[in-house]
């Protein structure tokens, strides 16, 4: 089992497979038999429902040895205070989306600046692919994971579903983001529903919106960037990069849908603009000006101050 795990995590480019064994092996013989036996199904099958996926401690632990090793010294997180809301009570973090393993890189920043206790609550949704190879699915056991299908704007070949099966599966999407966040948990959103091709951002998708719809609901937008070197698109193995995160203000959804006039494409479109402030101006995409069809979730943004923009 420990050879196995070191084998994966080197050919994904976390080190050399020796050190990397004694380190596995150190690190899972603090858990007993059962959890590791737990460890191993779980990396064999989770993934295969939709719905709601538990985290799993061995997962994060790996998961966390594995970024440290592969995020260049002056990784960071930027405007790290405000990750205090998050320790009042449950958030939803919305963020740029550049890799697949975004979430585990926010994970690991966010323990690193002195918020594990934050990290260790995160939700993330995640679509099919995530669970397509063991590595992936690795990543995806650091945290809690809502498995979703792909929008059908962005869907192609096995993506592609009935639209009647995509309604129920949203609805049911729906539950599950309301039920973690009932439950105390962080729920993390890529809201552009597909990690970027080019590093700049794409348009949010507009149904997004409808996560926020609960009362008393608490959004951080983040900017993520960096990624995209760390797992180049033709490549399944990471390359070590320097990645940096900043984190917007705080802002209550039910204010931001007001300013928006309840139009879910303006409170999508007012988060991409939120995220894109944060950003270095190459990776705003279509957030980095304001078309004559933006500039109402344009204002919508403006009225929250951003510690981010530049």
């Amino acid at each position: 089992m420990y050879a196995e795990v070191a084998a994966d995590l080197a050919a994904w480019g976390a080190g050399e497979r020796e050190p990397l064994e004694v380190t596995v092996a150190k690190e899972l013989g603090a858990f007993s038999d059962a959890e590791v036996a737990r460890f191993a199904e779980r990396l064999a099958n989770t993934g295969g429902t939709w719905g709601y996926h538990p985290r799993d401690p061995i997962a994060r632990r790996l998961s966390r040895i594995a970024q440290g090793s592969v995020l260049r010294p002056g990784s960071e997180l930027a405007e790290r205070a405000v990750l205090e809301r998050a320790r009042m009570g449950p958030v939803f973090l919305v963020a740029n989306h550049l890799s697949y393993v975004d979430a585990n890189v926010l994970d690991s920043l966010f323990v690193s600046a002195g918020y594990e206790d934050v990290a260790d609550r995160l939700t993330v949704l995640v679509g099919p692919k995530v669970f397509s190879l063991p590595t992936r699915r690795l990543a995806s056991l650091c945290f809690g994971t809502i498995k979703i299908p792909q929008s059908q704007s962005i869907a192609s070949e096995e993506a592609v579903m009935p639209r009647r099966e995509v309604a129920r599966l949203a609805e049911q999407t729906l539950r599950a983001v309301a039920e973690r966040h009932a439950a105390g948990e962080h729920v993390m959103i890529f809201i552009e529903g597909t990690r970027s091709r080019t590093g700049a951002m794409q348009r949010v998708l507009a149904a997004t919106a409808r996560y926020f719809e609960i009362e008393g609901a608490t959004i951080l937008p983040i900017g993520l960037w960096g990624t995209e070197r760390l797992v180049p698109l033709d490549r399944m193995q990471v390359t070590p990069a320097l990645v940096s995160a900043r984190i917007g203000p705080p802002l209550a959804a039910a204010e931001l849908s007001a300013r928006a006039g309840g139009k879910r494409p303006v409170i999508a479109d007012a988060l991409g603009f939120l995220i894109a402030d944060l950003l270095p101006p190459s990776y705003r995409g279509v957030y980095g000006e304001v078309s004559p069809g933006l500039a109402s979730a344009r204002e919508a943004a403006l009225t929250f101050a951003s510690q981010g923009a530049r």
